[in-house]
């Protein structure tokens, strides 16, 4: 049936925001579509700054092709061509250790020893802890159906040496988490349920994959991963380019959502202080979870109540260019993750140059440190100045840095990181439920069910396509 003329709402342009509204302008060709924004541009955490010629990323700086969201969406914008992949010939991630660094074993994918010989020849472990990860074999699976920490999870598996040296800085790099409380199942169930199936996850990776994996470099999964040429920001410059059907206000805030019948009414307020009420058929609210419970506080204050009971993190990245002939190490990796049992300020350094061609002059290194997180986050608080120290100190450890940086910046993302804990996807269930009696209403972003960029993207389409649904019916 022909869709009669209705408004479709998108609050929050994100990279979340963005996507929904990229798939609500092809699936919803009749709707009156409006995106609003508070910020004075789009994109979200997603911004990237060109600078003397190194291209600076401000928080995230590539996207994994599995989960394949993100590069659906860029096969859809026909820029795929646009895109780079990394250097494989410096596929190689490392773990800091009190006086160096090493890297991490061939075929590790975080809980997955797929090459358990080079687990078992890893300086990370000594041979005690060595022989307590191989008896993981012979650990039964855990028989209770709860959620279970990180911590636990691993710990109960591999022993707490192999988790303190080894796994809890890698997935501190990409949850800066409290492992203590990190939900398992919201965050890396395929573990879980590699346990139940297997008994084993040494058992489970020799079943997957039966041979050696001699060939496969710790962090091959760099492989998967993709950017722009020219950055992330490139990125949310096609989204916006392609976005010809929707009215984008930027500078525009938000104050209310409400229901008034079967429609919602938004109220906003713009950069010139001039309210307006918009009335909609449908509202996508693709803002963190604290901001939405706050917009629907007329609406439903259990609801409410819910969405801001999700925590969040803060972190600062220190962006950094140097010469080469300031470092001792001709560094040819990755990056270097930092066990938090160190008590070092940066949890990760990330070697942007390495990574990717183009993000530094010749005979420069372009590197980012992250600080903050879950068990750090008073750093966020502390001055430029101060930051850059702590970033030329982590730099000094692991490259023999000397002298001051020819480029820094610092940017501090607070409460941008949303914390899955133990019980995460039971509240959002809830949560889902207590949305699904709002006729029109949808939530997206990355404080639901995934954090990375094609996450974020697929949790945008799928808000549009359940509105879709609810506006053939409607």
């Amino acid at each position: 049936m022909k869709l009669l003329q209705k408004t479709l709402v998108i609050i929050g342009g994100g990279i979340a925001g963005l996507a929904a509204a990229c798939r609500a302008q092809t699936r919803l060709p009749d709707v009156n579509l409006v995106l609003l924004e508070s910020s004075d541009q789009l994109g979200g955490v997603l911004q990237t700054e060109t600078v003397d010629g190194y291209v600076i990323e401000k928080s995230a700086d590539m996207f994994t092709t599995d989960p394949p969201a993100a590069m659906e969406l860029c096969q859809q914008l026909g820029t795929t061509g646009s895109l780079i992949q990394t250097n494989p010939t410096r596929d190689r991630a490392y773990v800091a250790t009190a006086d160096s660094f090493h890297p991490v074993p061939r075929g590790l994918s975080l809980l997955l020893p797929g090459n358990l010989e080079t687990v078992m020849n890893s300086p990370l472990l000594d041979s005690a802890a060595r022989l307590r990860f191989a008896a993981e074999r012979n650990i039964p699976p855990s028989r209770l159906e709860t959620d279970e920490s990180l911590e636990a999870f691993a710990v109960r598996r591999f022993g707490q040496s192999a988790f303190d040296r080894m796994i809890q800085p890698l997935v501190g790099g990409i949850y800066t988490a409290d492992p203590k409380r990190l939900s398992m199942q919201a965050t890396m169930a395929r573990f879980v349920k590699m346990e139940k199936k297997y008994g084993s996850l040494i058992r489970a990776a020799q079943s997957i994959q039966p041979q050696a994996i001699e060939s496969e470099a710790s962090g091959a999964r760099y492989g998967m991963f993709r950017a722009p040429e020219n950055g992330l920001g490139q990125l949310v410059s096609w989204l916006q380019q392609a976005l010809t059907g929707v009215q984008i206000r930027t500078g525009c805030s938000v104050h209310s959502v409400s229901r008034v019948g079967k429609r919602w009414v938004v109220e906003t307020q713009g950069s010139n202080a001039e309210r307006e009420s918009i009335n909609a058929d449908g509202v996508v609210l693709a803002t963190p979870a604290k901001v939405s419970g706050n917009l629907l506080q007329s609406v439903d204050q259990d609801l409410k109540q819910k969405l801001k009971s999700i925590g969040t993190a803060s972190s600062a990245v220190v962006v950094m260019g140097i010469d080469k002939t300031q470092t001792e190490i001709a560094f040819a990796g990755y990056g270097v993750v930092v066990p938090s049992m160190l008590n070092r300020k940066v949890i990760a350094t990330s070697f942007s140059s390495n990574k990717f061609a183009g993000r530094a002059p010749e005979g420069k290194l372009l590197v980012r440190c992250f600080m903050g997180g879950a068990l750090q986050g008073e750093l966020v608080d502390l001055d430029d100045e101060q930051l850059v120290q702590i970033a030329s100190a982590e730099l000094a450890v692991i490259l023999g840095f000397r002298g001051d940086p020819e480029l820094s910046r610092v940017f501090r993302w607070r409460n941008c990181m949303p914390q899955y804990h133990l019980g995460h996807l039971d509240l959002v269930a809830e949560i889902e439920r207590m949305v699904d009696r709002q006729a029109g209403l949808e939530l997206a972003g990355n404080s639901y069910r995934g954090v990375g960029i094609p996450a974020c993207i697929q949790s945008g389409t799928e808000a549009i396509e359940r509105l879709a649904k609810c506006f053939e019916v409607g």
